[in-house]
């Protein structure tokens, strides 16, 4: 299993069969507190441009998106805090320590408004990742099908 996102797509090793699986919009998570704001992505990226921002820290690509986000939005993200669980970013928004990106289908925390980002629009992308030829083998094929029923 492996996942990327579509304003940060991954390079895959050419001797792996990637099976796209699901993918969920992604939104800027922020304190209820902030305000209503909307628009165009830029917009409401940049009505937090002057704000800290939280990264995922088990890879690069959730920092790349916002890194891309910001940059179409005409600045440079300043990123304090990197977190490997969505539970910890909601709390560390919930303490004042920053903004970041969260799956819109996530259970947000009370305190914790969702701003959706239309254009580009955030994606994160789940992918099986297989042996070439194994795909078609009848167990996988049909464990890859069930999967991505899901989506």
């Amino acid at each position: 299993m492996s996942y990327d996102y579509n304003l940060a797509p991954a390079s895959h090793d050419p001797a792996l069969s990637v099976t796209p699986l699901w993918q969920g919009r992604w939104s800027l998570a922020v304190p209820s507190r902030s305000g209503r704001t909307t628009g165009t992505s830029a917009d409401v990226l940049g009505a937090f441009a002057d704000r800290d921002w939280i990264v995922n820290s088990r890879n690069t690509g959730d920092e790349q998106v916002v890194r891309t986000l910001a940059a179409l939005a005409g600045f440079e993200p300043r990123i304090t805090q990197r977190a490997d669980s969505l539970s910890l970013v909601q709390d560390m928004i919930l303490a004042g320590l920053g903004v970041a990106l969260l799956p819109g289908s996530y259970p947000k925390t009370t305190g914790i408004s969702l701003r959706r980002l239309p254009d580009p629009e955030p994606r994160l992308r789940a992918h099986a990742l297989t042996r070439r030829g194994r795909p078609t083998w009848p167990p996988l094929r049909l464990l890859l099908t069930l999967l991505s029923s899901r989506r």
